[in-house]
C-alpha cells in the first residue's frame, strides 16, 4: 500500500485511499478472480485498478456506500475483462467461455423503461454482459459523462457511445421478451 500512497499528494486523499483499499481490496480481488480465474492475474488487475482509482479520488465522497463500491467494482471488472480478452487473443480459449452478444437492432423505448421499477431495472442491467452493464451503470446510475466514462474505462468516447447504444438495445430486447412472457 505504501507504493500507492507515495503517488498521492494530499494527506486527506491518502487517508481516503487507505480506507478504500482496506474496505474493498478483497471484493475487488474476488471480482477479478472470477473473471480471470488466475490468482496472480487477479492481483495484477486489482493493482492496476487501484492506480486508476488514484486518478479519480475526487469523485469519491463516501467510503462505505453502494455507489463507491459499484464504481470500484466497475473499474476492476473492466481492467480484468481487458486482461482476459488480451489473454484470449494470445491463447486458444474453449468455446464455452466465449460470450455471444445480440446485435439485433431494437428501438430504444423510453415508455417501456418508465414502466419498470428502478430496482428491477438495475437488476436487469446487471445481468447484461459487463461491457454493457458497466457503461449503463456509470452513465445513468452514477451520472458520469461520456468523457469521464471513456477516461475511467480507458476507451474512446466513440466507443462509450456505441456501447451505450448497444447496451440499450440488448436491455430493451430483454425487457420486451420478459413483457411478452408475462402477457402470455
Amino acid at each position: 500500500m505504501l507504493v500507492y500512497l507515495t503517488l498521492i499528494d494530499e494527506e486527506s486523499n491518502r487517508t481516503k485511499f487507505e480506507q478504500l483499499y482496506l474496505e474493498y481490496r478483497q471484493t475487488m480481488f474476488y471480482v477479478a478472480s472470477s473473471i480471470l480465474r488466475d490468482e496472480h492475474l487477479a492481483e495484477d488487475a486489482v493493482h492496476k485498478a487501484f492506480i486508476k482509482i488514484i486518478d479519480h479520488l475526487e469523485k469519491i465522497n463516501e467510503i462505505k456506500c453502494h455507489k463507491t463500491k459499484g464504481f470500484l467494482v466497475i473499474i476492476v471488472k473492466n481492467i480484468s475483462t481487458n486482461m482476459y480478452n488480451k489473454r484470449k487473443k494470445e491463447n486458444v480459449v474453449p468455446i464455452g467461455e466465449i460470450s455471444n452478444f445480440s446485435n439485433q437492432a431494437l428501438a430504444f423505448d423510453e415508455k417501456l423503461l418508465e414502466d419498470y421499477e428502478y430496482s428491477n431495472l438495475v437488476k436487469k442491467i446487471l445481468k447484461l454482459p459487463p461491457n454493457y452493464s458497466n457503461i449503463l451503470m456509470l452513465k445513468y446510475g452514477h451520472g458520469y459523462s461520456d468523457d469521464e466514462i471513456a477516461n475511467i474505462l480507458d476507451i474512446s468516447k466513440v466507443n462509450v457511445r456505441k456501447r451505450a447504444e448497444r447496451a440499450k438495445k440488448v436491455l430493451m430486447e430483454h425487457l420486451i421478451v420478459e413483457g411478452s412472457e408475462i402477457d402470455e
